[in-house]
């Protein structure tokens, strides 16, 4: 059996569950995010300067409240009451400024005046705001990008065992629903939290110029309310996380079902894997559903103690006017301000609860960018030469269950040798820990006396060229499946390649020869020529040891021919590992190697152990 086939029998099915998101921190956050966001340092700091001027324009439109009221009705610039302070001075100076700017004998000019300054500020805002809006955009997709390729990198790099225990679907799920998650919870996020933070300290900048007083009752009132906030954000962490959760299960379930549409289709069990996944966006909405309602909360507390800030101001404000402490024009601009602040201060409150998701998909992809491959290379060179292979005393074991016990063998250059045994006998084990798939529990396997673990790992596995039982093709055309992974295609090598796999004569017979699309996984040609198109990509890469992995079990007798034909040309002038199902195939083998129960109990050609009357040979009277 194969050691992956155990791994996902063993596996904690749920890749999203570590680390845990309550303990993944904002700041946590800002360390996983900020390799990814220096290059765009230049874009950060103008996207810092728009929202900038954007939230001071903003504030500036509130703050003319005064002067133009003045103007209209003819009021004079009321003296500083007793006990002003400098901040109201540079008020009034303000006021008095901006005043005389639109103030004129007469009315109409004044109003022109009034008219054209509203809309110069607004046209500022706007301007601000757009260009703003462009840049955080390409800030924002720029670092989900880097995020993006670094994830997919980063997955790609990982050792075997890493997908053996995790679904495909979580990993999918990972690159695309955590990750834009991400950005619009956390980087989209970021550029709002900026924006309107700055504006409510120019707000309050301009608050407390008018009154320290009436600034300081008005946040207290409104702390009680952020104070509730703070608790709920805690439980949207964890309805974030569950969310998440939902959503990684119900795309597993579709992309087993896709993958899988044949074997749905022919076991009639459309029904079955529509109810589970009806059940799976089921469980989303009620999580979502969850979310939704803490949520909601979060504005109503939020705007409940902004209007009754609002209110206490007014009350307080309007005793103070009538005692002479604050003049009428300034408690009107403070009140405007004010209930312009309760907007942006909104929107923190809601980016802050949004955010919640944004750190439990964060934590899921920080958990993914920091594990690291179980199988990592060393500096060594692979030999330039045909190598001998050497297994000593090899162990494998996944868990408890034993898979190779006690290994030794040799494969020199140019030796054919095949792999036989029954079900789960540790022959394709035997093949993933050649290829370093994983490493031996204990014992070594070597390269002309070298350990291979001490090899270049992207050098050493160039020297092989796999063929297996399940072809993954690409929708491209067939060169280009060919030579997979070579930007530059060699048409020459390519048409070799595929005459010595018999491929070349149903490839010219395709409606566009070499150039044909075969489809997603090469559903467009048949089994046996799938088979085909994969030993000529093995041959491509000019390998020096070409594997096997029961290449002709799945096929019908007529298709097991022409690959077995194909393989056997394949294997002139090289040296081979076969594992093979059908004994037939390996009949010509230099030497078999007969596996039982994860130890190999014989070794010899066909005639020999046939001979010795022994495993191999009830093996082969069996089939």
């Amino acid at each position: 059996m194969r050691a992956s086939t155990n791994a996902r029998s063993t596996a904690d099915p749920n890749m999203s569950s570590s680390p845990a998101a309550t303990e993944f921190t904002v700041r946590r956050l800002a360390r996983t995010m900020l390799p990814y966001v220096r290059p765009a340092w230049k874009l950060v700091v103008f996207s810092t300067i728009a929202n900038l001027l954007f939230s001071t324009a903003n504030a500036l439109i509130l703050a003319v409240v005064e002067p133009v009221f003045r103007t209209l009705f003819g009021a004079s610039s009321s003296p500083l009451p007793t006990g002003s302070t400098p901040a109201s001075g540079f008020m009034k100076i303000f006021n008095d400024t901006l005043g005389s700017f639109i103030a004129s004998g007469d009315r109409s000019e004044s109003l022109r005046s009034i008219s054209l300054v509203i809309v110069g500020l607004f046209v500022v805002r706007g301007l601000t705001k757009y260009v703003s809006a462009v840049i955080s955009t390409r800030l924002e997709e720029g670092i989900m990008k880097r995020v993006r390729d670094a994830l997919f990198n980063h997955i790609t790099d990982q050792s075997l065992d890493f997908f053996s225990k995790r679904k495909a679907g979580d990993i999918i799920s990972l690159l695309t629903n955590d990750v834009n998650v991400l950005n619009h919870a956390t980087i989209n996020s970021i550029t709002v939290m900026w924006r309107e933070v700055s504006t409510v300290v120019i707000y309050l900048t301009l608050l407390g110029l008018i009154s320290i007083k009436l600034t300081a009752i008005s946040i207290g009132v409104s702390m009680i309310g952020l104070l509730l906030i703070r608790t709920a954000t805690r439980l949207l962490r964890s309805y974030g996380a569950r969310l998440q959760a939902a959503q990684a299960d119900y795309t597993s379930t579709l992309q087993e079902t896709v993958f899988g549409i044949r074997v749905v289709k022919g076991m009639n069990i459309e029904r079955f894997v529509t109810s589970r996944f009806a059940e799976q966006t089921a469980a989303f909405v009620r999580r979502s559903t969850r979310n939704a309602r803490v949520m909601g909360l979060i504005p109503m507390v939020n705007d409940t103690f902004g209007i009754m800030a609002l209110v206490t101001v007014f009350y307080i404000g309007s005793m103070d006017t009538a005692a002479g402490i604050i003049a009428p024009s300034s408690l009107m601009t403070f009140l405007f301000l004010l209930f312009g602040l309760m907007q942006p201060i909104s929107a923190i409150v809601n980016t802050i609860a949004a955010m919640q998701r944004g750190i439990a998909a964060g934590a899921n992809v920080a958990a993914a960018l920091n594990t690291a491959p179980t199988i990592t290379g060393g500096n060594g060179a692979p030999p330039v030469e045909m190598p001998v292979l050497q297994a000593s005393n090899v162990s494998f074991s996944y868990g408890e269950r034993v898979v190779l016990n006690n290994v030794t063998f040799a494969i020199h250059p140019g030796e054919k040798v095949a792999l036989v045994g029954a079900s789960g006998s540790g022959k394709s084990t035997a093949l993933d820990v050649i290829m370093r798939f994983y490493d031996p529990t204990s014992g070594t396997i070597s390269m002309n006396g070298a350990d291979i673990r001490t090899l270049d790992l992207g050098a050493y596995r160039r020297l092989f060229g796999v063929v297996s039982q399940e072809t993954l093709l690409f929708n491209d055309s067939i060169a280009r499946n060919i030579a997979l992974g070579d930007a530059e295609l060699d048409m020459e090598r390519i048409q070799t390649v595929a005459r010595i796999a018999h491929a070349d004569g149903f490839i010219r017979e395709t409606p566009n020869g070499y150039d044909t699309i075969i489809g997603d996984r090469g559903v467009r040609i048949s089994g046996g020529q799938r088979q085909r198109i994969a030993i000529a990509r093995a041959l491509y890469r000019q390998p020096q040891i070409l594997l096997f992995d029961e290449a002709t079990s799945a096929l019908d007798t007529e298709s097991e021919r022409l690959v077995q034909g194909a393989i056997d040309d394949a294997l002139v002038g090289r040296t081979a590992i076969i594992v093979a199902h059908r004994l037939s195939t390996i009949v010509n083998a230099d030497r078999i190697l007969v596996f039982d129960n994860g130890r190999i109990v014989e070794d010899g050609s066909h005639a020999e152990l046939l001979a010795h009357r022994g495993v191999y040979h009830r093996l082969y009277e069996m089939q």
